[in-house]
């Protein structure tokens, strides 16, 4: 028998999610609270959640006392001078050396790298109070949770308002 899953449930959309911006810190629009709301069936209990106005806003219509889950540990990728622009409006060259080097900070914030080893330290700590549970995150942090390292942080596929199960079957799952 093996240990229970967690569950990773993105929070719904909001406005820089609908046109492709970098940063975190928007609410979620009608169609985010929507479809936040058309998850909630079937989802475990969620026991923690990222610090994002979105992620707050999702786990409130999920139900989580949020006031008692917060954890800094899951805020959201830290995109530095990038925080609210569009990928056409950051250099080439500093998008191309992003996606190339989990090590490289070209907008001065966090890197992939630090993102991913300081979720999955989370993770790996608050494995036994969170497993069979769920928890609330901005798409980057559940793309750092699904991902094995760091360079394979960009193939880890994820949307709003969706869930997912960690770890996921050995077949790909």
């Amino acid at each position: 028998m093996h240990s229970p899953l967690m569950q990773i449930i993105t929070a719904g959309r909001t406005g820089p999610n609908r046109s492709v911006r970098f940063g975190g810190e928007a609410p979620l629009d009608d169609r985010g609270r929507r479809d936040v709301v058309a998850v909630a069936g079937g989802i475990e209990p969620v026991v923690a959640c990222g610090p994002e106005p979105a992620t707050l806003e999702s786990a409130r219509l999920l139900g989580a006392p949020v006031e008692q889950i917060v954890d800094d540990a899951l805020r959201t990728l830290d995109v530095g001078a990038w925080a609210g622009l569009a990928p056409e409006q950051v250099p080439p060259h500093q998008l191309a050396a992003w996606f190339a080097d989990p090590g490289a900070t070209p907008h001065g914030g966090e890197s992939i790298a630090g993102l991913v080893d300081r979720v999955h330290a989370w993770r790996d700590h608050m494995m036994d109070e969170i497993a069979g549970r769920a928890v609330v995150v901005a798409m980057p942090v559940a793309q750092a949770l699904l991902c094995r390292e760091a360079s394979d942080y960009f193939r880890a596929e994820v949307r709003p308002a969706a869930v997912y199960r960690w770890p996921r079957d050995r077949t790909g799952g």
